[in-house]
């Protein structure tokens, strides 16, 4: 029997159809556009996802038996919205990404206080917060008060079951949602004017949502008998398909934001805003972005037109001539812990010695160093990482992840050998609920994980004093 797990992401659906073993026996992908606009506009449309949805699915399945799919699990996309009078309407979404209500987020930040909103939700008002986005529509007459407000998960699951359904990952991050209480928070809703009834219904991540309909299942090529369990948000699923399950785990997804999601045993609120969430396996996950990662070093190769082969190998001989060489990777300005947007970008010390390659190593140190800032925010605040598990692009590097692997030497790390961990986490959400393991724990041997090489002990003298080096250029500097 085979498991679906399904990604609607930002840009894309992937489906990948995995056995219980965790091997891969099919997948499809398909893309859709944002709809960038003047004024912070960043729209997409629902009706994408459906198609997206649909394609992937049948790519995927296109060489098994219809009747040896059990089941599918989600992992989607958070806050982005679609407003419309039925779920099976909804069309126009403003992403997760868009930036208009500015004014909106800091109105709710003064009605709730500086930290009422994070102190609910988990997450600060932000304009890309479905909370936000409601009042700027409300603001504009824009709303009838017979709405739903549908969010990518209730969508999918509205497509694939006739049921709508979100879970509290989702909930949390449209921030309408109460994470110490576990529903819909009643102030923020009585404050925007709208009711429980114009939201989806909370169902734990892994719940049964229901069966493919059987319009669902004529479209994806699959029987009515395949069941559709709760998802989560894409980080969420992502913790779950990298191992990270246990208070003292901790994910690194290195993609072009990378994050960091702690496991912990009780919420915790942090004064750097530490976003936490109930994890799928239990207790409480505690996230955080560096928005200079990936992005960082996809411009710089875009701007040496170099392959990021190149990049391993030529920038992996350069440890000696790169040593007093460093670029503090601000390129959109910073992240957690300091976040500023207006912050820029450093390079110091170059030389005309250096080249394009010594100029890569220091930006992925510097990504590397900042990474560290993190899990530093983190033990002040007393989330632990035992072990760390890399996912994501920079694991196809192993010189990246070694130089990871070196600045935080104080923890395991390890990789993943599944490079679509939020797929595989959604894979494992089905294989538990339709009975193939009993635990998100016991589902763990779907996916590969090998732990990295300790470094040797001048590697991790040498990048300790360069860290330190290169907190003190952030002292003086900003």
């Amino acid at each position: 029997m085979f498991v679906i797990g399904l990604d609607v992401g930002t840009t894309g659906t992937k489906a990948i159809l995995f056995d219980e073993t965790g091997k891969i026996h099919g997948q499809g992908y398909l893309e859709y556009d944002l709809n960038v606009r003047p004024g912070g506009y960043v729209e997409q449309s629902a009706k994408d996802w459906k198609k997206a949805i649909v394609h992937a699915v049948r790519t995927a399945c296109r060489d098994v038996a219809p009747e040896s799919v059990a089941a599918i699990g989600l992992s989607t996309q958070g806050s982005s919205l679609a407003v419309c009078d039925s779920v099976s309407e909804a069309d126009n979404v403003i992403t997760w990404m868009d930036g208009r209500a500015v004014a909106e987020a800091e109105t709710l930040a003064t009605a709730f206080g500086p930290d009422g909103m994070y102190r609910k939700s988990g997450w600060p008002s932000a304009p890309g917060g479905d909370a936000s986005k409601i009042l700027w529509l409300k603001n504009r007459g824009m709303l009838t008060g017979k709405e739903k407000f549908v969010s990518t998960l209730s969508y999918a699951n509205h497509f694939l079951t006739g049921r709508y359904a979100t879970d509290p990952t989702n909930g949390a991050i449209r921030q309408l949602f109460s994470v110490p209480e576990r529903k819909w928070d009643e102030e923020i809703l009585s404050h925007l004017g709208i009711t429980e009834e114009s939201l989806p219904e909370v169902l734990p991540t892994g719940a049964l949502v229901g069966n493919l309909t059987k319009e669902a299942a004529g479209e994806l090529g699959l029987t009515e008998a395949v069941q559709v369990f709760n998802g989560a948000h894409d980080q969420y699923c992502a913790a779950l398909g990298c191992g990270a399950v246990r208070p003292g785990d901790m994910m690194l997804a290195t993609g072009t934001t990378w994050v960091v999601l702690g496991v912990t045993d009780q919420l915790r609120y942090t004064k750097s805003h530490i976003c936490p969430g109930v994890h799928p396996a239990g207790g409480y996950g505690a996230m955080a972005s560096q928005v200079n990662a990936g992005s960082a070093l996809k411009w710089w190769h875009s701007q040496t037109g170099d392959s990021y082969k190149a990049f391993d190998e030529e920038a992996q001989k350069r440890q000696e001539s790169a040593a007093d060489l460093f670029w503090v990777p601000y390129l959109a300005g910073s992240g957690f812990p300091d976040p500023d947007p207006e912050k820029r970008s450093r390079i110091v010390g170059l030389s005309l010695h250096h080249d394009k390659y010594d100029l890569a190593r220091a930006l992925m140190e510097g990504v590397a160093f900042e990474t560290r800032r993190v899990m530093e925010e983190y033990t002040r605040e007393g989330i632990s990482a035992d072990r760390l598990m890399m996912t994501g692009g920079a694991t196809r590097s192993a010189f990246w992840s070694g130089i990871v692997a070196a600045v935080l030497s104080e923890c395991s790390v390890f990789v993943s050998d599944c490079s679509d961990t939020s797929c595989l986490g959604a894979a494992m959400i089905a294989a538990v609920g339709c009975g193939m393991y009993s635990s998100f724990r016991e589902a763990g041997v779907m996916g590969a994980l090998r732990e990295l090489e300790r470094p040797d002990p001048e590697v991790i003298d040498y990048y300790q004093k360069k860290y330190e080096t290169y907190c003190r250029i952030l002292k003086s500097t900003y």
